[in-house]
């Protein structure tokens, strides 16, 4: 489907020189001189290479129809993340550099979400809020309290986060999956 670039938004995926592209910013630019354009900063989902584009105000592109599927995260093959459709069992092969959020959030045999492409996958993400056990907690500093004071923790996939001193090897704490940051405790 063509748009008009200035309706461009992020995580919009779109077909350049036959490579789709993630929008992961943009902005609209009106120089005093010349005319109007579009910066977008965008990254080829084959290769993982960023690029800083310039379009023209007016200029078409075009953005692919992008559906998602229900996956379970199964295991690591060299440089592969495999995961299983949860409805047709079917297995895909996704590049690891495409899978660092899942495997920041996600354990092995997790709940995941693809996006798809006609039949190629072109992204695996973690739920967007998930609850994981504490692993490892650095001992908590008590004294200055005027800011608030944090500690690092790791969680059961070895991904490290900042928590509240009063969490604690075994607890639950939930994380918001796009930011990296703990939400609250929860009571297992």
């Amino acid at each position: 489907m063509l748009i008009n670039v200035q309706d461009i938004r992020k995580g919009n995926i779109y077909k350049m020189d036959g490579d789709l592209w993630t929008v992961m910013a943009f902005q609209h630019v009106t120089p005093g001189k010349g005319g109007a354009f579009v910066k977008v900063k965008a990254r080829n989902m084959k290769t993982g290479n960023q690029k800083e584009l310039n379009y023209r105000s007016g200029e078409k592109i075009e953005i692919v129809e992008v559906y998602e599927k229900g996956a379970t995260y199964l295991y690591d093959e060299g440089d592969d993340c495999v995961f299983m459709d949860d409805e047709s069992f079917e297995q895909y092969h996704v590049p690891i550099e495409l899978c660092e959020d899942v495997k920041n959030f996600v354990v092995l045999n997790g709940k995941v979400r693809l996006s798809v492409h006609d039949t190629t996958v072109l992204s695996a993400n973690p739920e967007t809020f998930i609850v994981m056990e504490v692993k490892e907690a650095d001992a908590g500093v008590k004294g200055d309290t005027v800011t608030k004071t944090t500690k690092s923790i790791q969680i059961e996939t070895g991904y490290s986060i900042q928590v509240p001193l009063f969490i604690k090897v075994g607890d639950n704490v939930k994380i918001d999956t796009r930011t990296g940051e703990y939400l609250e405790r929860v009571n297992s």
